[in-house]
């Protein structure tokens, strides 16, 4: 045997180990990147469920993509895995009712209804609904809304009754009291100290990873001025100036979890002056507008929310007809919607509207003819819009009752006056008490055209105002802020705002006339 024959066993060794050490290293290569596509696939193949409404299946598909994403970095489909998760809880939170669930309810709620009643809601689609996984869910506010539907159900409710004749008698000696100067659109002020609170348990917090959160403040804006921030407890979590004089009030705020030792507790203490809203307008001093103005083209514009369709715009034409003053036509487009449009609550968030649907709020409230606060100011501020008339849907808080409630309402802008409170769904309120006057009722619904009370706590000037900072994920909520918007930098598939607003809390105190 020659010597270029023999083989060297040292040398040989040597080959073997390096031979497996790139075999194990190329199967683990392949085993991570079979792991990554396995978690691709588990996520489109929920995508495709999700749109196949098969929710429980995609679900699990979800939870199963989710964390193989986060092991292999792939970020992106990670963030989609994470909001895909979110968006089908939040399905199940607005929608948690089987039909015999909402039965039940309906026959707790209003005993005096008979069977044969329950019947007929559930079969003429007076209770929303969404359907999956082959079976209708009712929506969670569907049984209060058959009250607003059915007004015999709020007069027959003595004390639901009460409330209402009370609101509509205190509002009607505001509106019959003639304002000191008829010139004077703001008058009466009255000022309020507001504190809003976030306080959260640190075993109830992550031990890693950041939390953003904007928490809604009063802003500068007509009827409201002198926003003070009195004070922020702590400061050190405040990244950007309070943005009070934008057109969207926001404290924004960092919190590293590594930093927190304690109990989370954020405290925002602020004062605003608010005044009641007297406009006297003559429609023949109304003037011509600025049609190549930036703020006529903003507030006349169909934008995200507050769409306008070729149906909202042929039923606009329609109401209105003939009549080219903008304040006349205003006013019908506000009657038709409080005598006409039923007042009820609705899912705001998940697929129903933009950005998450084709459909905006404002379409949804011309299709069913019925909506909320927000959704019919964004209804009525569309139509104006179709007409020339620049409008919109301005929000925040009620303050009646030493309570505070979440509020939208609208407001059209006249040449020579300025911007106009428009309240569609307060004014619906006086049709609702039995043992009112028709004529209280008229003073009550003719009052909240044009004027306003002091009552109120502004947080936007307008729907769909992007927040200050810009979020990084999709907002599930991103029309209005009337709680805190939370984010969190690690994606578990958990709706990280759950935690924070079972720890929120806001107050508004009256504090001088």
């Amino acid at each position: 045997m020659s010597k270029n024959q023999c083989s060297n066993p040292k040398k040989s060794k040597k080959i073997g180990l390096t031979s497996i050490l790139l075999i194990l290293l190329v199967c683990l290569t392949i085993a991570g990147q079979n792991k990554l596509s396995l978690g691709e696939d588990f996520y489109h193949e929920g995508l495709i469920l999700e749109k196949q409404r098969s929710f429980t299946e995609a679900f699990n598909l979800y939870e199963k993509a989710l964390p193989i994403l986060v092991e292999a970095e792939n970020m992106v489909l990670a963030n989609a895995a994470d909001e895909a998760l979110q968006r089908l809880k939040l399905y199940l939170f607005s929608y948690p009712y089987t039909k015999e669930e909402a039965e039940a309810l309906i026959r707790e709620t209003y005993p005096q209804l008979s069977e044969e009643q329950i019947k007929d809601y559930f079969a003429t689609g007076e209770l929303e609904y969404y359907r999956w996984d082959g079976e209708k869910h009712y929506f969670e506010s569907a049984i209060d809304n058959l009250k607003y539907r059915n007004l015999k159900l709020i007069r027959e409710n003595p004390k639901l009754n009460q409330t209402y004749f009370d609101l509509v008698k205190q509002i009607n000696k505001m509106a019959k009291k003639a304002p000191e100067k008829a010139w004077m659109p703001y008058q009466n002020p009255a000022t309020y100290q507001g504190t809003s609170t976030i306080s959260v348990p640190r075993s109830e917090l992550p031990d890693e990873g950041t939390y953003r959160i904007w928490i809604p403040l009063p802003i500068n804006s007509g009827p409201q001025s002198s926003v003070i921030i009195e004070s922020v407890t702590p400061e050190k979590w405040v990244r950007y100036p309070p943005s009070i004089n934008d057109d969207i009030g926001l404290l924004y705020l960092e919190i590293p979890m590594e930093e927190l030792t304690e109990d989370l507790f954020i405290q925002v203490v602020y004062s605003f002056t608010h005044y009641e809203q007297r406009f006297t307008i003559d429609p023949d001093n109304v003037g011509e507008y600025d049609i190549e103005s930036a703020a006529y083209q903003q507030y006349t514009r169909s934008y995200a929310n507050t769409k306008i369709t070729n149906d909202i715009r042929q039923m606009a034409k329609s109401i209105v007809g003939d009549e080219t003053n903008p304040y006349k036509a205003a006013r019908l487009l506000y009657d038709y919607i409080v005598y006409n449009v039923d007042y009820g609550f609705m899912p705001h968030s998940i697929f129903l509207v933009w950005p998450w649907s084709s459909q905006s709020e404002s379409d949804y409230v011309h299709r069913y003819q019925r909506g909320d606060c927000g959704a019919q100011s964004m209804y009525f501020s569309a139509m104006c819009r179709s007409l020339g008339i620049p409008a919109r849907s301005t929000g925040g808080f009620q303050l009646f009752h030493h309570q505070i409630g979440s509020h939208f309402w609208a407001e059209i802008y006249l040449p020579n006056y300025g911007w106009i409170p428009v309240d569609t769904s307060f004014g619906q309120l006086g049709l609702f008490p039995k043992g009112v006057t028709d004529e209280e009722r008229k003073t009550f619904i003719d009052f909240c055209f044009g004027n306003l009370d002091n009552m109120r706590f502004i947080v936007q000037k307008d729907v769909d105002v992007p927040l200050i900072p810009p979020v990084n994920s999709s907002d599930m909520l991103p029309l209005v802020v009337q709680f805190p918007t939370v984010e969190y930098s690690i994606p578990t598939g958990e709706i990280p705002a759950l935690t924070v607003l079972e720890g929120w809390s806001i107050d508004c105190k009256r504090i001088s006339e």
